[in-house]
């Protein structure tokens, strides 16, 4: 008995001066595994870039349309336009949609470099996510953007090239769902 009421005496002291290292100031919770792992995660997805974690093949392709559209330099009303089109007819959006997902493409892509140059990286979140459709399909959209104003340049060519290395083994024509 002596013995339970020494150690739940040190358990009270111990909780006590937590509690005024705590009103004093003083944090111990790093000491704590758990927190500190969750602390580190939440950490590192706070600070990535939203454009390196896209897992919707559908966002992906947008915004690799509206890179290699503006890979030749700025937007011309023309490229505008026919990818709200293409998003509209492609995608099944309304123009409302449509709209919303090309300004959220160009909003990722404003503070990006090349974001073309580092594309594994802005694939891998969403290499899962595409059916063999969808990567069909987002081939013949990005071609389509390539080829829009003209023949394609070099960063579309390498672009092209990396996409089907990633995701076909065959180009046949595919659907979104």
């Amino acid at each position: 008995m002596p013995v339970i009421l020494a150690l739940l005496g040190s358990i009270i002291t111990i909780l006590i001066l937590i509690n005024r290292l705590k009103e004093n100031g003083i944090d111990i919770g790093w000491l704590n595994p758990f927190s500190w792992f969750r602390r580190r995660q939440w950490a590192k997805q706070y600070n990535a870039k939203a454009i390196h974690s896209i897992s919707s093949p559908m966002e992906l392709t947008a915004l690799l349309m509206v890179a290699l559209a503006k890979s030749e330099g700025d937007l011309s009303s023309q490229q505008k336009h026919k990818i709200k089109q293409l998003f509209q007819s492609e995608f099944k959006l309304d123009e409302e949609q449509a709209t919303s997902l090309f300004q959220s493409s160009v909003f990722m892509l404003k503070d990006e470099i090349d974001p073309l140059q580092n594309l594994n990286r802005l694939i891998q979140p969403s290499k899962n996510n595409f059916s063999e459709q969808q990567a069909c399909s987002a081939l013949d959209l990005l071609t389509q953007i390539s080829n829009l104003e003209g023949p394609e340049n070099q960063i579309q060519q390498k672009t092209l090239t990396k996409f089907k290395a990633e995701f076909l083994s065959e180009n046949k024509p595919g659907e979104w769902t």
